[in-house]
């Protein structure tokens, strides 16, 4: 067998640590997403209320019809992400075992890359909330946010203030309480537990305010039992930190119960390889569909810790 021969033997190998590479642990703030396949060009987010609280009528009338109110709609547009390279026949003509662990070396490079692009568009939907305008016209997190498209009137507040501390998210909790609410007006009330994501420049204040084993109020002298044990999941992503284009300060309480937060695959990573022949080239190539979408601000809460 030629050399190009055996190393073309090699590309279902090469296929395989591309995409364990791209599913890799590291994650992080994904856990927040509500990932769904759906292969057409365009997703629609929106959102429909319920019919609200009954109303007391009279016996024998008609009383009490009422209709659904519709959202903010919004198209959303999947995009192509994509990297390719190639090597020349000369740079592998000394054929040997180590070949395969430097092939290996290259798929885990171009699976890494794949998952980088989703990491940094799912971080950027979210610190991005404080400086760019949402379904309703309004940042993401924003002061005001109206009760629905018919009833402006009444506004909600998912903007939280101040650096994180103990403090700060008693609170935000306050401040959740008195503002998380549906299109109907009617309290959001879920199961599990919310997440605090921060980057890791906050890794030492969460700990301390979360740390499983406080059994008092941490940084204080008094005995108060820290309420906080347990009481998140905490997740820290640098994908969030200013090195990457979002903010060491900003914290993010968030709820993905409510499925608002949205990665959409079109197509997940795809790798293939081949060989050019007139070239002389060996190439390497992986791609993907996908977009960043949310449907609704309830998802959560969050401050730019300023």
């Amino acid at each position: 067998m030629t050399r190009a021969e055996m190393l073309d033997l090699f590309t279902p190998i090469y296929d395989e640590f591309a995409m364990l590479k791209f599913n890799a642990p590291g994650n992080a703030h994904m856990v927040c997403f509500d990932e769904i396949e759906d292969p057409t060009k365009d997703y629609i987010t929106n959102n429909m209320s319920g019919l609200g609280e009954w109303q007391a009528v009279d016996e024998d009338s008609d009383t009490g019809l009422d209709h659904f109110i519709i959202g903010y709609e919004k198209t959303n547009t999947q995009q192509k992400y994509r990297k390719y390279f190639y090597v020349s026949f000369e740079v592998n003509e000394q054929m040997e075992y180590a070949e395969l662990k430097r092939k290996i070396v290259r798929a885990e490079a171009l699976g890494s890359g794949g998952k980088t692009a989703v990491l940094k568009q799912t971080a950027a939907k979210l610190y991005n909330g404080f400086t760019v305008a949402g379904l309703d016209g309004y940042y993401t997190f924003y002061d005001s946010h109206p009760k629905n498209p018919e009833e402006t009137g009444t506004t909600y507040d998912n903007l939280l203030s101040g650096a994180f501390s103990h403090d700060a998210l008693e609170t935000a909790e306050a401040q959740i309480a008195a503002n998380h609410f549906d299109m109907d007006g009617d309290p959001i009330a879920l199961a599990e537990k919310p997440i605090l994501l921060y980057p890791p420049a906050l890794k030492g204040p969460v700990s301390r305010v979360l740390a499983e084993r406080a059994g008092e109020r941490p940084g204080t002298t008094l005995r108060d039992i820290n309420i906080y044990a347990g009481a998140y999941i905490p997740v820290e992503s640098v994908y969030l930190s200013a090195a990457m284009g979002g903010s060491d300060t900003a914290w993010y309480i968030i709820y993905p119960g409510t499925k608002m937060l949205k990665l959409v695959w079109a197509q997940k990573p795809q790798f293939a390889s081949w060989i050019d022949n007139l070239k002389h080239r060996y190439y390497f190539d992986g791609w993907e569909h996908f977009l960043v979408a949310i449907s609704d601000w309830r998802f959560g809460f969050a401050s730019t810790g300023l």
